[in-house]
């Protein structure tokens, strides 16, 4: 009998073990992290007879197998990745093997921001209209449910949501039935996260792992992209099925929003005639970029079979994501929100774009070697009138807001430094903003050093907001 291995044991790896495990397969778990480090999840795979192989050395003698699925964390140029597969190992991946097994259509949805609210909104909607028809949808992928953890619920008739990142995406040999890709900007060129370090070499190399969501689609596959985003533009010409768009214009065959007076409308024609779809008076979450992610979302789900009815039911009671650009509360006019899960520039300019009141902005954390000037002239152009720099890209963003001030003569926001913890830092922010004005959580930057992860420093932030709530109604 073969023997496979799996590269770190993350929530999508160890459905996948569970998977294996229960049809007989012999599988080692090499991973880098000791017992105690994996606790439970070491405890119950030993006793079931699962191998491992931990420490530093868990990539070495990858040859021993026959075929090897890595976490999306490990890099595919990895030298001992390389090696294995040049002695004729095969390396592989959860998501890859849950496509080749999955009964059913598949929606898959990528893009450097948006992924998950639209991909949530996709499954709220199916999950109304397919109720109606007697079968099911389902999420996972990398929004937190392992596929491996539903795969053998899955009918014939049921629907499958994915979200999908550029590391799942990146050796991808097939693709889903109904790609959706939200926008392609710069992420991931940096190694800044120390659990999972995985990166792009090249902002080419980040593109083509997002077009293989579509890339191997025949011509009964559909492609969904976004006309407001230059970069889903450019790789249109390489969709081989049929192709819908959306945007903020009127689009061939697609969905797009208009502005009439303070009101926003969402138009769309993919079945022939324009028509209305719905009005911002029945939308819950904010900001333009929504927008275009309900537009998405909609387009997906028609294309699935979904009925207009449940289109705009899914969408006037959907409340968005935590973390991003979420409502936190009120303090004495001050409106706090968290948008922690904008880490690179451009989700926090979309963040800011969402906003007319005035802002007082928190920015900075781990270096993901982006790129800050744009995001700084965006800045000198919004109602942004204070910035709460903190992390190592704090400075950096300073500097690139007083170049750009510099350049274009323009008055700087007020620039501030030295919060040390997420106490001062709302503290200060709140000290800035007056009545009906934002305090706006949004670091263009990855949270490693001050905090864990995004929803860490998002949930501290909430935290706070709340101690400052209550110690204002004392």
């Amino acid at each position: 009998m073969s023997e496979r291995a799996v590269l770190g044991l993350g929530i999508e790896n160890l459905a996948l073990v569970k998977y294996l495990l229960a049809r007989g397969e012999k599988v080692t778990v090499c991973d880098s992290r000791d017992p105690e480090a994996l606790g439970e999840r070491y405890h119950e795979l030993k006793d079931r007879g699962i191998r491992f192989r931990l420490g530093a050395d868990y990539l070495d003698h990858l040859s021993d197998f026959t075929e090897v699925f890595r976490s999306p964390g490990l890099p595919l140029f990895d030298p001992r990745l390389e090696q294995a597969k040049a002695a004729g190992v095969k390396i592989t991946s959860a998501m890859r093997l849950f496509l080749e097994l999955c009964p059913c259509r598949t929606i898959g949805v990528t893009g450097t921001k948006g992924k998950g609210t639209t991909s949530s909104l996709i499954h709220r909607i199916l999950h109304i209209s397919q109720k109606k028809k007697g079968a099911r949808a389902f999420l996972g992928g990398n929004i937190g449910i392992a596929p491996f953890e539903f795969l053998e619920d899955l009918q014939k008739n049921d629907l499958v949501v994915l979200e999908l990142s550029s590391f799942q995406l990146e050796d991808f040999d097939r693709s889903v039935d109904i790609a959706v890709i939200t926008n392609i900007t710069e992420d991931h060129l940096a190694p800044a996260d120390p659990v999972n370090p995985n990166y792009h070499k090249s902002r080419s190399e980040y593109i083509q792992a997002k077009v293989n969501l579509f890339r191997h689609q025949d011509e009964n596959g559909v492609t969904i992209l976004n006309r407001a985003d230059p970069t889903s533009r450019e790789v249109e010409a390489l969709v081989r099925g049929r192709l819908l768009t959306y945007g903020d214009r009127p689009q061939p065959k697609g969905a797009w929003f208009e502005k009439d007076g303070g009101i926003y409308r969402i138009l769309w024609n993919p079945d022939g005639p324009k028509e209305q779809l719905i009005t911002s008076e029945s939308i819950q979450v904010r900001g333009e970029h929504n927008l275009l992610n309900i537009a998405a979302a909609a387009l997906a789900s028609r294309t699935a079979g979904a009925d207009v009815a449940s289109i705009r039911e899914g969408i006037s009671g959907y409340q968005g994501l935590e973390h991003r650009l979420e409502y936190v509360a009120t303090v004495n006019g001050v409106q706090f929100f968290d948008d922690s899960f904008a880490t690179a520039p451009d989700p926090t300019i979309v963040g800011i774009r969402a906003f007319s009141e005035p802002i007082v902005l928190i920015a900075g954390g781990a270096d993901k070697g982006a790129d800050f000037t744009v995001l700084a002239e965006e800045i000198l152009r919004s109602t942004v009138k204070a910035v709460i720099l903190i992390g190592v890209t704090g400075p950096k963003i300073g500097a690139a807001i007083e170049k750009a001030a510099s350049q274009w003569g323009r008055p700087m926001p007020e620039l501030v430094y030295g919060c040390q913890n997420m106490t001062q830092i709302v503290r200060t922010a709140y000290e800035k903003a007056g009545p009906g004005e934002v305090v706006l959580l949004s670091t263009a930057s990855a949270s490693f050093g001050m905090f864990r992860n995004y929803k860490e420093r998002g949930n501290l932030f909430k935290e706070e907001v709340r101690k400052l709530m209550n110690s204002e109604t004392l």
